[in-house]
């Protein structure tokens, strides 16, 4: 396969979608194949050369190689000749939840999504493995997409990978395919609440966005009847009003290959009194199409486990190593007639360069795990240009006349105010004074830029704002 083509394949119930993009130029992206694989049970064909011959006792059990997973997998495989796949999951095998976080979290947002998936999850005492994705960031709160997979999946779908000795280089979400696919023609990011639906192969996908951005992205599956589903719709539209905030549906967009159901719609019309729309799907591989995109441009959401990227590790080292054996192989014929202790000698040696390469893989972690945690309690120790501490330059520089209306700092950056002042040659002289101000450290000025909008009059006061930032190299450190 060329390296620069990417596989994907999504597993919803009835079957497993497959899809290949290539690279074809410097940037021209482009779909070169699909095809879908049915998971279901295949009745066993008995051939008379069979029932001539004695067979085994049935035991009822499944072999793992015969349940329709395993069946699917293998047939994808014959199909594509890979051995490095991209999965796509549906939102019923996940556990997905939309959160918001303070700004002060953005350093430490691993730990803290793990923290929170684990207090949520049903799954008491179960190992998930969990993601996440910014999906938006004002100056105060970070929106972030935190998803979990339990090891039920991992197990299931592991298993039938395994059987096919394949290996997972990325894991995403169709959710986020199928929002990627339809951002576009459905003009998702218009300003408003937009609630979508999406009665795909999984059952109904819902998806609420606010000015558009997902505040709350969710896996309802099959429901049996509409009562059902408004209940969900319901609940799913509470728990976004208890995280954003409540606000009027402006529009609901249901995607979906099927008719229009009268009696769905006045339910739903009823519940969120939003007009509705119906939109069919672009293209029946639309959401594998978008994690195909997704992974292209480096979407920072996967869920792949440990053990998944530990096998592709192990691959790509197994493979250096026939590599290298060969080689030495080929020397060894070479020089057997000459020095016949040599294949000994290479052997001696190439086990001390495996050793040694775990021994400083081991040492080279621990400095670097400690150099981090250095690094870490430096960073935490250094107020010179903390929050409060420049809360206290914005303060103590204030001449008197002006009034400070709001205060943003940006850890690493600088900070940003706003206020009003009787006279504008007041602003003008606080402006200097701040671009004045000298780093005590440095002996220079503390501050690189220091940018002043306005003063403009408003009802009698000039309102301004100066956004002061520190030296580039600051940034950096």
């Amino acid at each position: 396969m060329n390296q620069k083509d990417c596989i994907v394949w999504a597993f919803e119930q009835t079957l497993l979608r497959s899809v290949r993009y290539g690279l074809r130029g410097r940037e021209n992206w482009v779909k070169a194949e699909s095809a879908v694989f049915p998971i279901t049970e295949k009745p066993l064909e008995a051939s008379p050369e069979d029932s001539a011959t004695e067979t085994p006792a049935n035991t009822g059990e499944v072999v793992e190689a015969d349940k329709p997973l395993a069946r699917a997998v293998r047939e994808a495989h014959a199909a594509t000749h890979v051995k490095n796949v991209v999965l796509s999951l549906p939102l019923s095998r996940l556990l997905v939840q939309v959160i918001k976080f303070p700004m002060e979290m953005r350093e430490e947002l691993a730990d803290a999504v793990d923290l929170q998936m684990d207090k949520l999850s049903p799954f008491g005492g179960e190992e998930l493995t969990i993601g996440h994705e910014i999906l938006a960031e004002t100056e105060m709160d970070l929106w972030v997409l935190c998803a979990a997979m339990p090891s039920i999946t991992f197990d299931d779908i592991g298993a039938a990978l395994r059987l096919e000795k394949l290996h997972v280089t990325r894991t995403d979400i169709s959710g986020l395919g199928w929002f990627r696919s339809l951002c576009a023609p459905l003009q998702l990011t218009r300003p408003g609440r937009r609630v979508v639906l999406m009665d795909l192969d999984d059952g109904w996908d819902m998806i609420i966005m606010d000015h558009g951005i997902p505040v709350l992205i969710r896996g309802m599956g099959h429901q049996p009847d509409t009562e059902s589903l408004v209940r969900e719709i319901t609940l799913s539209f509470l728990s976004a009003e208890l995280e954003a905030g409540s606000c009027v549906a402006s529009e609901v967009l249901i995607v979906t290959n099927n008719l229009p159901d009268a009696e769905r719609d006045n339910a739903i019309l009823k519940l969120l009194d939003a007009p509705i729309t119906y939109h069919k799907p672009p293209h029946e591989d639309g959401g594998v199409e978008g994690v195909a995109l997704r992974t292209r441009e480096n979407a920072t959401m996967d869920l792949t486990p440990a053990l998944w990227r530990q096998a592709v590790a192990e691959a790509k080292i197994a493979k250096r190593i026939y590599t290298g054996i060969a080689i030495a192989m080929t020397l060894w014929l070479v020089i057997m007639g000459v020095l016949f202790g040599s294949p000994t000698y290479y052997k001696f040696k190439m086990d001390r360069a495996k050793a040694y390469s775990k021994a400083h893989e081991k040492a080279y972690k621990q400095v670097s795990h400690t150099r981090s945690r250095v690094q870490l309690i430096e960073s935490y120790r250094d107020r010179t240009r903390s929050s409060l501490e420049m809360l206290r330059i914005a303060s103590e520089s204030l001449p008197k006349g002006i009034t400070l209306l709001s205060f943003v700092y940006k850890k690493g950056e600088g900070f940003k105010i706003s206020g009003d002042a009787d006279d504008p040659s007041m602003v003008y002289t606080y402006k200097d004074i701040i671009t004045n101000y000298q780093d005590t450290d440095a002996d220079k000025p503390l501050f690189d830029v220091v940018t002043l909008k306005g003063p403009s009059a408003s009802r009698g006061k000039h309102k301004f704002d100066i956004d002061a930032k520190f030296e580039e190299s600051q940034k950096d450190k």
